[in-house]
């Protein structure tokens, strides 16, 4: 149907004009991001996990972007009384909503590969990036801090003459089997140098005030040489479930892991599954949206399609999600619950189109 045809090639037209400015914006919030949680790190840092941020929020801006691209073609629709026109030539209202199944359909086709397998890969390698930070922070130390922390390395200033070099120190290091300080000590100055996994110091008017090895005083120079491998034993990366991609998830599902580590994998492999069907219905509902606000304009197909996703889809997925977590719901039905949810929503729609 040639009316099908243009209006799929609308909804096409609006979903790429959507993304472009979305992806700015959430492009600079991942800059923002990036650049405040790598404070004192190189410049490589912030530019490495802008892509990563970026990558990991794409299937959540999916249907933010679906769905205000089929509001806007089918609310342009309504406003020149094509769909009146099309019903007045019996052409049936589930036909003209063909175009919008056809591209949540693709959404989908192209959501799931991103959620299944780039997404998991983009979380692990964030998630690495982010565990190298404190080393680079340690070797770039921002200007305007006092204070940083390694592990369980702690060191504070009163002042800076350049780069690694403190005045009036405070030194805490942790023990790795408890929470007590093994070492605390106090000093008028401090050069600090990074070579590697060492750490180096060189004080100069150096007093120990809590010392597991007895306490110690020297107004010359004192040279201490601390191993960030080992000092950094109680942050050991590990890969957590959610970085895992779908075909990893179902090869640990055949290996030997407990009840409740075999629920919740299984509940990330529907969830990725439910996230991508759900673009299938909120199509579906947003070119119902367009339909009822006719001549309502850019600004309400936006606001109308954006409250209904920050409202009703993603309060009730995130609340699944927690539900899940604490054992409240079964696997599956948190997981799929937020896309069947929208089933009825459509249906109801539907009807209620029918009815005017």
């Amino acid at each position: 149907m040639l009316l099908g045809r243009s209006c799929f090639r609308e909804v096409s037209r609006h979903l790429l004009v959507v993304l472009a400015p979305l992806l700015f914006l959430l492009a600079l919030g991942a800059a923002i991001r990036a650049s405040a949680t790598s404070q004192g790190a190189p410049i490589w840092v912030p530019l490495s996990l802008v892509p990563l941020i970026v990558g990991q929020a794409l299937p959540y801006f999916f249907p933010v972007v679906l769905l205000i691209s089929v509001v806007l073609a089918y609310g342009r629709m309504a406003a020149d009384n094509e769909d009146v026109a099309a019903f007045a030539a019996g052409v049936r209202p589930a036909k003209l909503l063909q175009p919008a199944l056809l591209i949540g359909s693709l959404v989908c086709l192209i959501t799931y590969p991103l959620t299944a397998e780039v997404v998991p890969h983009l979380y692990s390698k964030m998630r690495q990036l982010m565990h190298s930070v404190p080393v680079a922070a340690l070797q770039n130390t921002n200007p305007g801090a006092s204070e940083l922390s390694f592990g369980g390395l702690y060191l504070s200033w009163n002042d800076r003459s350049g780069p690694g070099e403190f005045h009036d120190i405070l030194l805490s290091i942790d023990s790795s089997k408890s929470n007590d300080d093994e070492l605390r000590l106090r000093a008028n100055r401090a050069i600090m140098n990074v070579n590697g996994d060492d750490l180096t110091f060189m004080f100069e008017g150096l007093r120990t005030f809590r010392d597991t090895r007895g306490l110690f005083y020297n107004s010359g120079q004192t040279w201490l040489t601390i191993n960030l491998a080992e000092i950094n034993s109680n942050r050991e990366l590990s890969r957590g479930i959610k970085d895992k991609s779908s075909r990893e998830l179902f090869a640990l599902l055949d290996t030997d892991i407990s009840d409740d580590d075999r629920g919740h994998t299984w509940f990330i492999l529907w969830q990725r599954m439910s996230m991508a069907v759900a673009t299938i219905p909120l199509a579906l509902i947003g070119a119902l949206i367009g339909w009822r606000l006719r001549k309502g304009g850019f600004v309400s197909g936006f606001a109308s399609a954006l409250s209904f996703l920050l409202l009703v889809y993603f309060p009730l997925f995130f609340l699944c999600d927690n539900l899940e977590e604490i054992n409240t719901l079964p696997p599956f039905v948190a997981a799929w619950l937020p896309a069947f949810l929208l089933i009825p929503v459509v249906l109801f729609m539907l009807r209620r189109h029918r009815v005017h």
